[in-house]
């Protein structure tokens, strides 16, 4: 499902299940050991997926199959944006289409974000499904999202690519053809920066987002244990 490329010195990471990207264990799993390879070698990430879907979120057969699985894939996936979230390497998301639930919060942990122009919806849409958002990804949505943008977290509403950009969650949107390069451009630009100063200084704007995402992990793991 996940395909790594190397661009001089970029990594490339593109999300594709031939569907809509759900995100289940594995490819969570998949995912992070990709992000551990590339960040012990490349100078920034990309991660981008197919066409008309970053991911439409996770894997609702195991959200619904027990609360075993539930458990395993929750944790898998917050356990996953902290680690991205804090990640000392420049990330760059290449948002293809649609960005839902742990689609947007893919959105809210990368350094810049460059959106497809298209009829798509982006957004925390947890509550529309009957999905309560976790401790965790709510504070990773109060970190990136501006007020009254943020409340939308209430009734699980969504945004266009234009919206989703004043609403926080993308930095620009650029023709579906110039997508990828676009975000290349981008990486190649954040890894000019010195690569101890922009790990320190986003360890000092993110530090107190960051330990409450570990509080809201840790509730969840005993909530759902």
């Amino acid at each position: 499902m996940i395909t790594a490329t190397a661009d001089d010195g970029i990594a490339l990471l593109t999300l594709d299940d031939g569907k809509a990207n759900a995100l289940s264990t594995a490819s969570i799993a998949a995912l992070k050991d990709h992000v551990e390879r590339a960040g012990a070698t490349a100078g920034a990430i990309v991660i981008t997926g197919r066409p008309k879907f970053l991911t439409a979120g996770m894997d609702l057969q195991e959200l619904q199959r027990d609360a075993a699985s539930r458990r395993e894939i929750r944790v898998a996936l917050v356990t996953l944006l902290v680690k991205l979230f804090t990640l000392e390497r420049p990330l760059v998301v290449a948002c293809t289409g649609h960005a839902l639930g742990a689609g947007a919060a893919l959105l809210a942990v990368a350094d810049r974000r460059v959106g497809a122009d298209g009829p798509y919806k982006i957004g925390f849409n947890e509550a529309s499904v009957g999905a309560p958002m976790s401790e965790a990804t709510l504070e990773l949505a109060r970190y990136r999202m501006p007020m009254p943008a943020f409340e939308s977290v209430i009734s699980g509403s969504v945004f266009d690519p234009a919206g989703a950009v004043s609403a926080g969650l993308l930095d620009a949107v650029v023709d579906a053809d110039a997508l990828t390069a676009t975000a290349l451009a981008e990486a190649e630009r954040l890894r000019g920066i010195d690569p101890a100063t922009f790990a320190a200084m986003k360890q000092r704007a993110r530090q107190e987002t960051a330990d409450r995402m570990r509080v809201g992990l840790a509730h969840l793991v005993a909530e759902e244990g």
